[in-house]
């Protein structure tokens, strides 16, 4: 990780500490002998720069659900919401010491490895059944998990972000040439930079936990996020047009400091992962279901709605697809491509 973080994370790791002490919190004494006592409760912290309704932070609320039911109150899940623990950045540099346990990344994750920047592709998936099922498939599991535990992580889930709109001040989007001009927030993403360069906006790149704040002050005049993002982060009392892309599926992905994971019993371990993948496929059922109530609250909060043309964008993303063969393994994409277009004729 980048040297001009390591005060950051220091910063992060006294943080942690005052909030809330040590991973793990001992159980009660026992009663009598030595072996009925309870094993030592598990206490872990999970980072979200996402607010509460979003679907990151929700996909980390199922989670804490799953855990702590299933493991009968014997780990603890403490999920912090708009990057009050640390940004997205900041989370995954601490994992490497285990100062925090786990986060909610989503884009981000660019940052650390560029493959994954494969999911700024625009249209890549064309709907929820589509990703549930590339969540399942042998590319998520073989090809990109391993990308975590190479940059000492561990990635156990594969959770909703969403289908992302563009919201803004200047006018209604409805083909590319409308953006010309734009100031538009888009996150951390090399290649999410490069395909609104290519749409003729002009991108700047900011943390999730800022956005509101520009967007009132005018910093920047829109921005691109899913339904549930952009009522988390209450963007539709800041924006007046809201246009319909579908332009991008951006997942998160549920994920562990390594040295803290092979810490962990395989039970507890076993326990972990398939709550992960339980939340994940309880988000996109969320993200979907969602979609139709807030587009409705957005319109009576006064947005002005309109659907894009489609295929207008379309027609600009091979470029797009280029610039990303660039800087990771062209077969690689060729191969998150392919499966995605096996995910969206099979859904």
């Amino acid at each position: 990780m980048k040297k001009n973080r390591i005060f950051t994370v220091l910063l992060v790791m006294v943080l942690a500490i005052a909030l809330i002490g040590c991973g793990t919190t001992p159980a009660a004494a026992p009663k009598d002998d030595a072996k009925d006592a309870p094993a030592e409760k598990l206490t872990l912290k999970l980072s979200s720069t996402s607010s509460k309704g979003g679907a990151l932070y929700e996909s980390g609320a199922k989670f804490k659900e799953l855990v702590e039911e299933r493991s009968k109150g014997a780990i603890e899940v403490q999920l912090f919401a708009d990057g009050q623990l640390a940004k997205d950045l900041d989370a995954i540099d601490a994992h490497q010491t285990g100062a925090i346990e786990m986060s909610l990344p989503s884009t981000a994750m660019a940052q650390v490895d560029p493959k994954f920047g494969v999911f700024d592709i625009p249209f890549l998936f064309k709907n929820h059944a589509a990703v549930q099922m590339f969540s399942e498939g042998d590319v998520w599991k073989n090809e990109l998990q391993p990308l975590f535990e190479e940059n000492g992580l561990v990635g156990i889930g594969f959770v909703e972000n969403g289908f992302r709109q563009i919201t803004n001040n200047v006018r209604p989007i409805n083909v590319p040439s409308d953006l010309n001009g734009i100031k538009l927030r888009v996150p951390q993403s090399k290649l999410r930079v490069a395909a609104f360069q290519q749409f003729g906006a002009n991108p700047i790149t900011m943390d999730f936990s800022e956005v509101f704040t520009a967007l009132q002050q005018g910093v920047v005049d829109g921005q691109e996020n899913p339904y549930v993002q952009i009522e988390a982060g209450k963007f539709y009392e800041a924006q007046k047009y809201l246009s319909i892309t579908n332009h991008t599926y951006t997942p998160g992905y549920l994920t562990a400091s390594k040295v803290w994971w092979d810490g962990l019993t395989q039970d507890q371990r076993d326990l972990l992962e398939q709550a992960a993948i339980d939340a994940g496929t309880w988000s996109r059922q969320y993200g979907e279901e969602a979609g139709d109530t807030l587009l409705k609250k957005f319109e009576d909060a006064g947005m002005e709605v309109n659907t894009a043309d489609s295929a207008a964008f379309q027609a600009e993303v091979a470029p797009v697809i280029e610039i990303l063969k660039e800087s990771i393994d062209p077969a690689f994409v060729d191969m998150v491509v392919e499966e995605a277009k096996r995910c969206n004729a099979a859904s």
